[in-house]
């Protein structure tokens, strides 16, 4: 389970809005300095989360609480939306290219816009399946409270 610290801003019966801090491991490479990509992350990303997750457990606005996201979701979501695309890309290409060797096209760009296409196409279905599942497995959960002195 993969946990976060995060701080309850809504509650509406059993439905809660928690805000969770974006933490990003730029701030603590040595590189930090002289990389580009820390400075446009820092820049560019927001800086928090909001979740809206189901919950029996009795919060109150302001308090602080324990998120958790099953990892076997985290992993199997970050497969299907990064693997399959890719693997799309790669056969289709291929592909792509084969057909149009075959009627003496022989230049990469021809292929490269219809591969496109197709990996677009296969991502945006796998994306808009993925936000249609309600399983278990891809839902964050609140864990507990943390308590406060």
């Amino acid at each position: 389970m993969i946990k976060e610290t995060a701080t309850v801003v809504a509650v509406d019966g059993d439905k809660v809005t928690v805000e969770a801090a974006i933490k990003s491991t730029c701030n603590s490479c040595q590189a930090q300095s002289d990389c580009g990509t820390g400075v446009v992350s820092r820049a560019l990303a927001p800086k928090t989360q909001y979740l809206t997750l189901n919950t029996p457990m009795a919060v109150q606005v302001g308090q602080q609480v324990t998120v958790g996201i099953p990892e076997a979701g985290v992993l199997s979501a970050s497969a299907w939306l990064y693997l399959l695309p890719l693997f799309t890309f790669i056969v289709a290409f291929f592909t792509i290219s084969e057909a149009l060797l075959m009627v003496e096209i022989r230049h990469e760009l021809a292929a490269l816009l219809p591969t496109v296409a197709i990996t677009y196409c296969v991502y945006r279905f796998i994306a808009s399946k993925l936000s249609k599942i309600e399983s278990s497995k891809y839902q964050p959960v609140l864990l507990k409270h943390i308590e406060t002195d």
